[in-house]
């Protein structure tokens, strides 16, 4: 699902334009504004989570533009620790499928545009006999851009195709000849359902500090109590952690029967042998990817849309390690060109290796798509589904995982401005500062071997 997001003087942003889907990532180096812009899209994704219902019932024709919104949007930067990045000529624009948003001389508009869609289908289901054509061309529209929409559809339209049907989207658009008004209202309800959630729930953003929610798990209420100052967004996603569901899963690609469980509370890393440490004894490198992981596998066992931002991996990980993690994060990524599978990843990091992790990710599906141009020369007839799965199947052989270079996103922050790295024609994460760093080593052990004669 594609959004745009621009900004001009934004803390250390002087100006960018930023086109985002559903695998992003920013690198910079430190104080650049990487994390500023990763956090101020985690909270635009979402904005009626700040707004609030009250906020709701002062919106004429779907939009809200008032000062009491501003100062909510204000409390939503404190809790990310950016408010003191808005100045007097801070101006921020952020537009998706769901709703767009201006912030613009200390006034908030927001306009909910899904909301809009749906309403005008009310309307148009009041006369559904002269109207059914229109209903079911607005339709194929939002299934087009909300697949879990289409999922959810398709299902009420027509419970047979969807068990048997590959492909759900061909489901949906050939169960709408079985629409009627009483299966309309059911399926206007499902599009309501998916814009609250998408507008109201956020992002989980997991933070760079995330070691420290080991370190303070234990003594929260005594940091609280005693006025801490420990910055509410690090909190969030310590409460955030506490809530999830995941209490096993496997640390195999940093050690061999490498595992992680928690039993009432007691979160403990078993090593090779049935030995077991605390988790707050353990590398830190574990502790870095433990929060990582419980968020992932928590979001596997749920339903419905699933947004990350992490910030920085990579850290306190050995370079194999986070080639491995990359690979396990976006092992389930089902992207199909323009179509949002609910995987949202955003990423900001300082790490050539994840760099060149996310690379082959970006390859292995062109590699994938080579393949089964190839197969279709050879036999034209044969199913697409039935090659994609073939196809998929051998390159996974090599690498479990990939990413549709359509629904990915880089950018290179330097000096308050934003660039994309992203080459649109190779596919892949063009040469950037990261790689200059490198190049810059490699550049000085050179010149010191030429004093050695």
């Amino acid at each position: 699902m594609e959004s745009h997001l621009h900004i001009r003087n934004f803390g250390p942003i002087k100006e960018a334009n930023i086109i985002l889907k559903n695998v992003n990532v920013f690198i910079g180096a430190q104080a650049t504004g990487k994390s500023a812009v990763a956090k101020l899209y985690t909270i635009l994704k979402a904005p009626r989570k700040f707004l609030g219902k009250g906020d709701l019932h002062h919106i004429e024709n779907n939009s809200l533009s008032n000062k009491s919104a501003y100062e909510k949007f204000l409390n939503a930067l404190e809790e990310y620790n950016i408010r003191s990045f808005i100045t007097t000529d801070t101006e921020i624009y952020f537009d998706s499928e769901l709703h767009h948003l201006i912030y613009r001389n200390e006034t908030l508009t927001y306009t909910a545009k899904l909301t809009a869609k749906i309403e005008n289908l009310k309307k148009l289901s009041l006369d559904y006999n002269t109207n059914v054509e229109i209903i079911k061309k607005e339709l194929v529209e939002i299934g087009f851009k909300f697949i879990f929409f289409s999922l959810r559809a398709a299902k009420i339209l027509n419970e047979i195709k969807y068990e048997q049907n590959f492909s759900t989207l061909s489901i949906f658009y050939e169960s709408l000849g079985d629409l009627n008004e009483d299966n309309l209202l059911k399926i206007i309800y499902i599009i309501e359902d998916i814009e609250n959630d998408l507008s109201t729930n956020t992002a989980l953003y997991i933070p760079s500090e995330r070691n420290f929610i080991n370190i303070i798990k234990k003594t929260s209420f005594n940091l609280i109590l005693n006025n801490v100052p420990i910055p509410k967004h690090i909190l969030s996603f310590g409460a955030e952690l506490e809530k999830l569901s995941s209490k096993e899963f496997p640390l195999d690609f940093i050690q061999k029967n490498l595992a992680y469980k928690s039993v009432d509370g007691d979160e403990r890393i078993y090593l090779e042998g049935g030995k077991s440490i605390k988790l707050s004894e353990s590398a830190s490198g574990i502790q870095s990817v433990v929060p990582i992981l419980e968020s992932i596998y928590a979001k596997k066992q749920a339903t419905g849309h699933h947004s990350l931002v992490i910030e920085e991996p990579e850290l306190n990980l050995f370079p194999s390690a986070q080639y491995a993690l990359i690979k396990l994060l976006e092992s389930d990524r089902r992207d199909p060109l323009f179509e949002d599978f609910g995987t949202i990843h955003t990423y900001t990091t300082h790490s050539p290796y994840i760099l060149s992790a996310l690379n082959n990710l970006l390859y292995a599906s062109q590699v994938i798509k080579k393949l089964i141009a190839k197969a279709r020369l050879k036999s034209p007839e044969e199913d697409f589904g039935q090659l994609l799965k073939i196809s998929t199947q051998t390159v996974r052989g090599i690498i479990n995982a990939d990413i549709d270079p359509e629904s990915f996103t880089a950018y290179q922050i330097e000096n308050g401005y934003v660039r994309s790295i992203f080459n649109q024609q190779t596919g892949l994460i063009e040469d950037n500062f990261i790689d200059q760093a490198s190049d810059k080593i490699t550049e000085d052990f050179d010149a010191l071997m030429d004093l050695m004669g």
